[in-house]
């Protein structure tokens, strides 16, 4: 773990492969940390300079008591790549990251080369809702112990059965929890901030080349939010990955490294 100091607050990320290699930066989702892109990043950094970040409020970066925007959490990615030296970067962002990365674009353009955006949303008053067991990995009760919440929410998260077919993934997402547990304030701050996020009226004015990822089965932020967004990007791609819930480089790991590899080799 690497730290950067951006005003008052400290970010917490890692780096990983060729520092003169094209810059890749992955961002995590909502109540998620920098842990969850582990093993992508291993896959990447043969052939990119990968940077993963802890939001803030979240895993070694600074907590915060103060409210703040998905915007907010835009311009301290921004702030990152910028510190690092890293841009222009291919920014991935999976759920609430895939939101991050649209306001990074939008706000810093020329910080950005290109966009993955994976299981995630352009918000506004069109979106398609979670289902009821989306909304239920959301709201599980605030009193479990973190890695028995991250148990019960990668099950209701995946499309049904995969952890029964794939316990491993249920153990890497209860020891990601332990070693950053989060708290119910700063659950609530990120949710907050989710809520409000709305980028659908930025999107045309998004110009890199755009890659959006997203399963079939997704509860948490079904399909046609997905088809939406790459319809309101110019050029965009959409892959969509059959029988697959919110977490499609667990479920598909094999077709999300080689759909996002593809990608990043056409940039060149």
């Amino acid at each position: 773990m690497q730290t950067v100091s951006i005003g008052a607050r400290r970010l917490a990320y890692d780096e990983s492969g060729p520092p003169s290699a094209p810059a890749v930066l992955l961002l995590p989702w909502m109540g998620g940390s920098r842990l969850g892109w582990t093993e992508v990043a291993a896959a990447l950094s043969g052939r990119s300079r990968v940077i993963v970040l802890d939001h803030r409020d979240t895993g070694d970066s600074d907590p915060t008591e103060d409210p703040y925007t998905v915007a907010d959490l835009a311009d301290d990615a921004a702030a990152l790549l910028t510190a690092l030296h890293a841009a222009p970067a291919a920014v991935v962002g999976l759920s609430m990251g895939g939101m991050v990365a649209q306001h990074l674009a939008l706000r810093h353009p020329d910080l950005v080369r290109a966009l993955a955006l994976v299981s995630t949303t352009p918000g506004g008053p069109d979106s398609t809702p979670a289902t009821e067991r989306g909304r239920a990995a959301l709201f599980l009760p605030a009193e479990l112990e973190a890695g028995e919440r991250a148990r019960q929410a990668m099950t209701l998260m995946t499309a049904p059965g995969f952890t029964d077919a794939h316990p491993e993934a249920l153990d890497l997402a209860e020891r990601h929890a332990r070693q950053h547990p989060m708290s119910t304030d700063s659950y609530k701050r990120q949710f907050r901030a989710v809520r409000a996020h709305d980028a659908t009226a930025g999107l045309a004015s998004i110009q890199v080349p755009t890659l959006v990822l997203h399963g079939d089965a997704d509860d948490l932020i079904p399909l046609p939010n997905a088809q939406r967004l790459a319809a309101g990007l110019p050029g965009a791609t959409l892959r969509v990955y059959p029988g697959t819930g919110h977490m499609p480089q667990l479920e598909r790991p094999e077709d999300f490294l080689t759909d996002l590899r593809g990608f990043l080799a056409e940039l060149g």
